[in-house]
């Protein structure tokens, strides 16, 4: 934890230990009313909450799992991944956390988008509409999306997915659960395969949306997996070119961007201040390329870098 942003850091503290339960995962925070609160996986299976008034001493943690098994869902998945990033707290006081599905087990595909939410405090959570391949919404797989709320109340979502568009995918849902529509393919904004963040920027009565993803469009990587030339869909070195950029139409158009970082991956951006915080993945392992990196940076943008 940080009280200076982001100069100087607490000690680890340990929220859940797997143990014998198997690999913990894919931590989510999200901050409403006062409280934190801390949200894991647990095998691709389980679901677990921890609260914090602090965010230095926290409660026991809590399994959700049930209550998210037996929510109704649209799509048959028998596993389930939150994240990557942050979680949103909605004007209404809605908490959604971004969930990629699966119907085949633990692993990222056949997929499908939605957000778990909650509107009372995670007393009870649910699961809303699924972002799926339709033909009113042509995707393939999308999962690991990050979403951001509109002036309007609507969230826009973009999420990873398959296939041979690389470019960011974008979707808008009334409220995070309704139904998702105007799924767009943002050739302006290519991406290799990987996570990218979403956050929104109020400052002087003013709405902007920034967008952070590794700006690569690998090509030729489909073309070398589907012919056994990669061991992945993506290059060894696609997850480069980290690229932070802005909106001022709500997510219509984005500025040319500013450069983060060569060395990329998954990233999440907060507003601190009158800084942009970027955390995200670098220094990649020299035998599996960018998709095993070893270390974290967090680079520092001012607002004033972002124009007018």
């Amino acid at each position: 934890m940080t009280t200076d942003g982001g100069n100087t850091w607490s000690d680890r503290n340990v929220l859940f230990s797997g143990g014998a339960t198997g690999m913990v995962h894919n931590l989510m925070m999200a901050y409403a009313d006062g409280i934190f609160y801390s949200f894991w996986n647990i095998q691709y299976r389980q679901l677990w909450c921890s609260r914090s008034k602090d965010g230095l001493t926290w409660e026991e943690p809590r399994d959700l799992t049930r209550m998210l098994w037996r929510a109704e869902s649209e799509y048959p998945w028998n596993a389930f991944g939150i994240g990557s990033g942050h979680c949103v707290r909605l004007s209404n006081g809605r908490i959604l956390i971004p969930t990629w599905f699966t119907t085949g087990g633990d692993g990222h595909k056949p997929s499908a988008f939605a957000n778990i939410y909650s509107d009372d405090g995670f007393q009870t959570v649910q699961i809303g509409a699924m972002l799926q391949n339709r033909p009113e919404t042509p995707i393939v797989n999308p999962n690991e999306g990050a979403i951001v709320e509109l002036d309007n109340g609507n969230v826009l979502a973009t999420v990873r997915h398959d296939g041979t568009c690389r470019a960011r995918a974008f979707a808008v849902s009334a409220g995070g659960v309704g139904p998702w529509h105007t799924l767009q393919f943002r050739t302006d904004l290519p991406d290799p395969i990987c996570h990218a963040s979403l956050q929104r920027l109020q400052k002087d009565g003013r709405t902007r949306i920034l967008f952070c993803n590794c700006c690569n469009a690998d090509p030729g990587a489909q073309e070398r997996w589907e012919r056994g030339l990669s061991k992945y869909p993506w290059s060894e070195d696609a997850r480069k070119n980290l690229t932070l950029r802005v909106s001022d139409d709500q997510g219509q158009t984005f500025s040319a961007g500013i450069p983060i970082a060569q060395e990329g991956g998954y990233s999440d951006l907060a507003v601190c201040g009158d800084q942009i915080l970027c955390i995200y993945e670098t220094n990649w392992n020299a035998e599996d390329g960018c998709i095993y990196p070893r270390g974290i940076g967090l680079a520092r943008i001012a607002v004033s870098e972002l124009g007018e």
